[in-house]
């Protein structure tokens, strides 16, 4: 038998009740759903940069004069510096 707990049995609480035993819940065994959205089977691929950097603002105004997205931007940026530097190596630089 357990010991009543005297604060309890001041309070006139008297002993705790037994806890009774649970089965626990079957888990669900079926696969989840894959998320569905715009971006499933996407990367992230960002930058930070500091408030007063000016590339914050090259950004904006390429984005602007270019009317692309910041990740089209991002894209360009990339495969532009991809044939500069295949460029390079084909020509032994």
């Amino acid at each position: 038998m357990k010991k009543v707990n005297p604060l309890l049995a001041a309070m006139g609480k008297g002993a705790e009740p037994e806890p009774v035993a649970v089965e626990p819940a079957r888990l669900n065994v079926e696969k989840p759903e894959k998320a569905v959205g715009k971006r499933v089977g996407q990367k992230h691929l960002g930058a930070y940069f500091d408030k007063g950097d000016p590339i914050l603002e090259r950004v904006a105004i390429l984005r602007a004069r270019l009317d692309m997205t910041n990740s089209e931007l991002i894209e360009h940026a990339l495969n532009e510096l991809w044939k500069r530097h295949e460029a390079g190596r084909a020509f032994g630089d």
